[in-house]
């Protein structure tokens, strides 16, 4: 997928365009030092990582408070920054990676987006409207570590891939949940899995 493309998926307007050129400039730039993201995929930006992150925009209402778990590159927190989806958490443990965060926030001034270096689970309740993660730990932790900083009647979005039904099945065993799947538009194989109402068993 090349920018024209990732337009016409999302109707993006040509400042949403820049500023994902730019993040993917950086993305480029910053993965000379440290491991972001996996080397072959590098060549698909756009379809691989940023049409990726952009499809959840279909599935939450605008202007929502996200979580964003592990945010590691910056998928789907910054993406979904970058389009103005909402108010952005991003949560990475690796002080590393929040500096490239940090960078790729300040480059696109994204003033949508607090970055913090810490661990999940140690942080305060955050209250937000939804959590979501990319690639992070299997369901089940995430839902984990979700549960206390999503408000009630919060969403638990998460891309997950081929193993997707395991996971849940996984995570039902520990949490009640209702739960919506919806296919991804990047991999015919993997879901995105929208969970609501959740509670511990």
């Amino acid at each position: 997928m090349d920018p024209e493309a990732f337009a016409d998926a999302f109707d993006v307007p040509r400042g949403t365009l820049d500023r994902l050129a730019r993040y993917a400039d950086l993305l480029t730039e910053w993965q000379g030092r440290m491991n972001l993201v996996g080397p072959s995929t590098l060549d698909d930006i756009w379809g691989r990582h940023f049409a990726d992150s952009a499809q959840l925009a279909r599935l939450v209402p605008k202007s929502a408070a996200w979580l964003d778990i592990g945010a590691g590159g910056g998928f789907p927190g910054l993406v979904l920054a970058a389009m103005s989806w909402g108010r952005f958490t991003l949560v990475e443990s690796i002080a590393k990676k929040c500096r490239f965060l940090e960078a790729v926030r300040d480059a696109l001034a994204l003033d949508n987006v607090a970055i913090i270096n810490a661990r999940v689970e140690e942080l305060p309740t955050l209250g937000v409207d939804v959590a979501t993660a990319r690639a992070a730990a299997p369901l089940d932790v995430l839902l984990d570590w979700g549960i206390r900083h999503v408000r009630p009647g919060g969403l638990y979005v998460f891309p997950k891939g081929r193993r997707w039904a395991e996971e849940v099945d996984a995570a039902r065993t520990k949490f009640s949940f209702e739960l919506e799947t919806f296919p991804s538009m990047t991999d015919q194989d993997a879901r995105i899995l929208i969970a609501r109402n959740l509670k511990r068993r």
